[in-house]
């Protein structure tokens, strides 16, 4: 029997593929809801005529390792250090964070052509190591009101060919990166669309980041491609005569959004988009107000970008 006790360390590689040795001294991710697989594969099926009914045996082909967690949204304590999730975030096609010392960490998607990051990752069941190079992935957001913001990341790696399974303590992890996060409310937290502060009940974001096996003659890898970033956003409706966003729907009007979370220095987070889109809206019911669902599209149109991050 091996006990439910999850430990994850990833660490950005240096070359792509090449383990770069996590440690639980200076790797470790505080993390939630871990999943995932020991291995993940294709199977060939053969498809062959035969005399008889039945199935015949596949081929295991194309192995892989698959994984996901959560991670709490924090700053890194001191304003002008990059918080430990930049790093996670660099493997889902974000860019280095620019930091300013004493004031903040500024990160965007990387641009096109610019060299891909990619995480060596130790997961421990126990003491039940499984290794992962090469990995890259995407990741989600999530703001609701009365609780703690987190992303959720899920990753696709290589199984390396030097004890990628094996019986190996972690140690003792150190998660002194990882700072307590502050409730999302009314006294932590500001939402904005078009200039507009409506009351908000959650705001979810999905950074669509394309993952995909690259299993050729010659070479083997997990290929990161383009990016769609989309967000749903649930507000109390406004009277039209306030903030008229159904006019903003039927015209595609490219909007202001941002959010802004925390309010002590080093434990400040950012984000905003200069050129967002209202793609649809839906009406519900909550205690008798009017509820909107409010899609969310976040473009690069005119070479903005579509998603900036500022911890300070």
């Amino acid at each position: 029997m091996v006990d439910w006790v999850a430990v994850v360390l990833a660490k950005k590689e240096g070359t792509y593929g090449v383990d770069s040795a996590p440690t639980a001294a200076a790797n470790a991710i505080l993390t939630r809801n871990y999943s995932a697989k020991p291995v993940d594969m294709d199977r060939i099926e053969r498809n062959l005529d035969t005399r008889v009914f039945g199935a015949l045996a596949s081929v295991p082909s194309n192995e892989r390792r698959t994984s996901g967690y959560e991670v709490e949204i924090a700053g890194a304590g001191t304003a002008g250090t990059a918080p430990a999730w930049m790093e996670l975030l660099e493997a889902c096609g974000m860019a280095p964070p620019l930091v300013t010392v004493g004031q903040d960490a500024v990160q965007t998607f990387a641009a096109p052509g610019v060299a891909a990051s990619s995480l060596s990752q130790y997961d421990f069941l126990s003491d039940q190591r499984r290794k992962a190079v090469g990995m890259v992935g995407s990741f989600t957001m999530d703001f609701t009101a009365g609780a703690y913001p987190f992303i959720g990341f899920t990753w696709m790696g290589l199984i390396p060919t030097v004890a990628p399974f094996d019986k190996s303590a972690p140690g003792v992890p150190d998660l002194a990166r990882w700072k307590q996060p502050v409730e999302v409310n009314l006294d932590n937290t500001d939402f904005l669309l078009d200039g507009y502060a409506p009351a908000l009940r959650s705001w979810r974001a999905d950074a669509g980041v394309a993952t995909v096996m690259r299993n050729l003659v010659g070479k083997r890898y997990v290929r990161r491609g383009n990016h769609s970033f989309t967000s749903t956003a649930v507000i109390e409706a406004p009277d039209v005569a306030t903030k008229n966003y159904i006019q903003s729907l039927r015209k595609g009007d490219l909007v202001a959004w941002s959010i802004e979370h925390g309010v002590t220095p080093g434990n400040i987070f950012q984000a905003s988009s200069a050129k967002v889109q209202i793609t649809d809206i839906t009406e519900s019911n909550e205690d008798d107000t009017l509820m909107w669902t409010m899609a969310l599209r976040h473009t690069v149109e005119g070479g903005a970008a579509d998603f900036t991050i500022t911890a300070k």
